[in-house]
């Protein structure tokens, strides 16, 4: 999907995942045990008296991804390997370049392959599989679903499969499903006497605001602290902010667009007090006093300007919090009824046309269980299969927090998912992240109030669904 909002500057975590490495390769081979041996030539075993073993026929499947980290380049050859041992008559041809082999945009190369009968056997998507299937490009994977090893439908928590799904078809699993929440700078509340204790964090929005005012710090009109500002992470934590008020953005079982509801007018209304009450009401002004955003380095947050941030598990590690941190819920609005969270995907697909879907379905399965066991100890991202061990842990974070407390952490994220919304499921979901992005702004900015400003945005979003896919 796309980048943070504009106001931030900032890469998205998908960005981030590519363009950055997380770390260290060497101590994660280390971790995961040294890459297979290269097996033994034919040279190699002549003249031992066996007979020559006739070869095994094998089947080459190309997998297409825009990786191109340092640690997933070490990641990757341990999990093909382990996968060729499973199936032993299967060798997976890839690259880890960033983008499709030979250069180019990887989601425009990956269509045209598709559309002209060529595509590769499998790929690592970055926009949810509902939008391409929605245009007919992936293959449907229920059947084989229905007799799998790891990966049957009930195997994965329950809404990041769903945003795999399209009109009552599965297009793709989710091997990760990092969910979201708010960080709490551990040290700015012990210096106020305030409890980090999940159980004592505010459980409603009014509490949140409370204590959000106890962090305010200005000079005259100057901002220059603040607690927290919910208006963050717009690419992703919209769908959260309005479950929990009880609202949603898109009803995939109807298809419909439903913003302008009366759950989703009081949450955007709120944001806009908000913004009067601590950020001086203009948002302009405010922007310029901070990098109000997630927990990276050049954001407010680790400047020690913010005293709690939203963000996703990955960055409890990927974003090197050079301080103690704690993690919790979000608070519930006036309307919700419990805590939710969103969750970001990594997906995987077998295009329409694959020249071996089988083998392909039996990589993608991998991937997203069993493989994700080497993944994760490398990467922080949440795994979306329910199975997955607890005691397998990301090697950084225990490095960085010990044993026991990143289980917590991971137990923390992992129980949050079986609450998340559902997201990522719209057959136009590019189109309308930025949409709702420009929809928020104008709230913000005041250049519309929220009940018009949903209404116009869902009018214009459903025109598009309906466009995508035109009524029978």
């Amino acid at each position: 999907m796309g980048t943070k909002e504009t106001e931030q500057n900032a890469l998205s975590r998908r960005d981030f995942i590519r363009l950055t490495g997380i770390g260290s390769g060497a101590a994660l081979l280390a971790a995961c045990g040294a890459a297979p041996a290269t097996p033994p030539s034919a040279a190699s075993t002549a003249g031992t008296g066996a007979a020559a073993a006739p070869p095994q026929k094998t089947t080459e499947i190309s997998w297409w991804n825009g990786y191109s980290t340092n640690t997933v380049k070490q990641v990757t050859p341990l999990m093909i390997a382990e996968f060729q041992k499973l199936y032993p008559g299967v060798t997976v041809k890839y690259e880890l370049t960033g983008g499709p082999p030979g250069g180019g945009d990887f989601q425009e190369k990956l269509l045209a392959s598709i559309a002209s009968g060529n595509p590769p056997d499998t790929a690592t998507v970055f926009s949810t599989p509902a939008e391409f299937a929605a245009r007919g490009s992936l293959q449907a994977i229920d059947q084989e679903m229905s007799t799998a090893k790891w990966a049957k439908p009930d195997a994965f928590f329950s809404n990041p499969l769903k945003s795999c799904q399209f009109q009552g078809k599965t297009y793709g699993l989710p091997s990760s499903a990092g969910a979201g929440g708010i960080f709490l700078n551990v040290e700015k509340f012990k210096a106020k006497g305030i409890s980090t204790k999940r159980e004592d964090f505010p459980k409603t929005w009014d509490e949140l605001k409370r204590l959000s005012a106890e962090f305010l710090v200005k000079d005259g009109d100057t901002i220059k602290e603040v607690g927290f500002v919910p208006w963050t992470s717009l690419d992703w934590l919209p769908h959260v902010w309005s479950g929990l008020n009880g609202g949603k953005l898109f009803d995939a079982t109807t298809g419909k667009y439903v913003l302008a509801t009366d759950s989703n007018v009081e949450w955007l209304n709120f944001w806009v007090t908000w913004l009067d009450e601590q950020g001086g009401g203009d948002i302009e002004k405010f922007n310029l006093a901070g990098k109000w955003g997630d927990t990276y380095p050049d954001h407010a947050f680790q400047q020690k300007k913010q005293a709690m941030a939203q963000g996703g598990s990955w960055e409890a590690t990927d974003s090197e919090i050079p301080f103690e941190w704690e993690c919790v819920k979000f608070p519930v609005g006036p309307s919700g009824s419990k805590s939710v969270t969103g969750f970001w995907p990594n997906w995987w697909v077998v295009p329409k046309g694959s020249p071996h879907p089988q083998e392909a379905f039996e990589f993608i399965e991998y991937i997203s269980t069993k493989g994700w066991e080497i993944w994760f100890q490398g990467i922080m991202d949440t795994p979306a299969w329910k199975a997955f061990p607890a005691d397998i842990l990301t090697k950084k974070l225990v490095a960085k927090v010990g044993v026991a407390r990143a289980k917590d952490v991971n137990q923390f994220f992992a129980q949050y998912l079986n609450d998340s919304v559902e997201m990522w499921n719209s057959p136009v979901e590019s189109f309308a992240d930025n949409t709702i992005k420009d929809m928020i702004d104008q709230v913000l900015h005041k250049k519309q109030k929220p009940k018009e400003a949903l209404q116009a945005a869902q009018t214009v979003l459903q025109a598009k669904v309906d466009e995508v896919i035109p009524k029978s």
